[in-house]
């Protein structure tokens, strides 16, 4: 319960940011096309930092205006934690992008769906006393997370179509023993515009 007010009260306290920045700037022209506002991601999905995964997604700018870009992001990728799991996961997340010239600060949080699945073989008792093989078919688990990322925007000064970005995500795994599983990854990436604005 405390997670949904924390994320009700962030998502307004960005509403009014966004707000206050739109009136003494222009905004996004209103007659910018879908392609203008589209950008492809890619990136490094670290889950513990060492656990290597990957993920691609879109990413689409809602409000831009010289101090702050709105947008929302999808994401579609996974890890591998060697001899524990592999995992892919489908989120989507809306952030606040801060510039500070070509530099910039990027708040981001959303909800997912997470699947993992045991990295070995798994067993189980039978009812003559033995052991047998079973089918991993993996969990499901509700995925929650929030961002920090720091970055490069080329548009800004040097007309570049492209941003690069670092920085940690903190995700909940649900339903883990009954509780959520907090996990922290390290995000590395690329976006690229398809059309420059």
């Amino acid at each position: 319960m405390m997670v949904l007010r924390l994320t009700t009260l962030f998502l307004l306290l960005q509403t009014f940011s966004v707000g206050a920045q739109e009136r003494g700037e222009s905004a996004t022209n209103p007659k910018t096309s879908f392609e203008e506002r589209l950008a492809l991601k890619v990136e490094y999905f670290g889950e513990l930092v060492l656990h290597p995964g990957l993920s691609v997604g879109l990413e689409y700018t809602v409000i831009r205006n010289k101090w702050v870009t709105v947008h929302w992001d999808a994401d579609l990728g996974g890890y591998w934690h060697r001899w524990n799991n592999k995992s892919a996961f489908l989120k989507t997340s809306i952030g606040s992008r801060f510039a500070m010239g070509p530099l910039f600060t990027d708040l981001n949080i959303g909800i997912g769906y997470l699947h993992a699945w045991a990295d070995g073989d798994i067993y189980q008792h039978t009812e003559a006393g033995g052991v047998e093989n079973v089918s991993n078919w993996g969990h499901p688990h509700f995925m929650p997370n929030a961002s920090i990322l720091i970055g490069w925007d080329g548009s800004r000064r040097n007309n570049l179509p492209w941003t690069v970005h670092l920085g940690p995500e903190i995700y909940l795994q649900s339903s883990f023993n009954h509780q959520f599983l907090p996990h922290v990854a390290v995000k590395m990436g690329i976006t690229y515009k398809f059309n420059q604005q």
